[in-house]
């Protein structure tokens, strides 16, 4: 089993450097063209079906795609739609100090229910394709919160349609997060390199927990 994990396009709180969440905030051109250029690098990869979060940034994303490619849509599916912010959404990510914006609020959704909804949504593609290669469109802490799970490091930051790579042993035993690798992380817009699983990866990225 092969899941690319993408971020979706830009969005104009994108670009002002606002916290989205769970609003819906639609691709602004720039982001659509992103897509249109993800799209040409990974129509040739082996891409069998491409699933999306639910908000519009990210089902628009995999339009753009699916219709260039030819790579079939299967839809959405919640668990992969971005962390709520709650009381913080539409606020600036950085402080005025400069520094990122503290995410302790109450009504920030919790690393590990991120992390609970996410890996679950994962597993219901593995059960349903163990054997293809699978695109998923998401979101930065969605997918950067998933990579603390897969990784013995900490998870960069996921550009727009940067592309995450992981990849299931055919021969390890245990959960998803712990017989999986990630042999690709977080290649940034416009995927170079990342469309296909036979590109080189650095040696770093394919450091996972045993």
């Amino acid at each position: 089993m092969r899941i690319g994990l993408i971020r979706h396009g830009e969005t104009e709180w994108n670009a002002r450097g606002l916290l989205q969440g769970t609003t819906d905030i639609p691709l602004n051109a720039r982001g659509r063209d992103q897509a249109e250029d993800a799209a040409s690098l990974l129509r040739d990869g082996g891409w069998q079906r491409i699933y999306s979060s639910p908000l519009l940034r990210a089902r628009d994303t995999a339009k753009i795609i699916s219709s260039l490619t030819g790579i079939a849509s299967a839809g959405v599916h919640p668990g992969f739609i971005e962390r709520s912010f709650g009381a913080l959404e539409g606020q600036p990510y950085a402080t005025p100090q400069g520094t990122r914006r503290p995410l302790d609020h109450p009504s920030v959704e919790t690393t590990a229910q991120v992390q609970a909804r996410a890996l679950a949504a994962l597993e219901v593609i593995e059960d349903a394709h163990p054997d293809d290669s699978t695109l998923v469109i998401s979101h930065g802490s969605v997918i950067r919160l998933l990579l603390d799970l897969f990784l013995a490091f900490k998870a960069p930051s996921i550009n727009n349609l940067a592309l995450t790579v992981i990849e299931r042993s055919d021969t390890a035993s245990g959960g998803l997060a712990m017989s999986s690798r990630v042999v690709t992380i977080a290649n940034g817009y416009p995927l170079p390199l990342a469309a296909t699983h036979r590109d080189p990866v650095p040696e770093t990225a394919v450091l996972a927990r045993p």
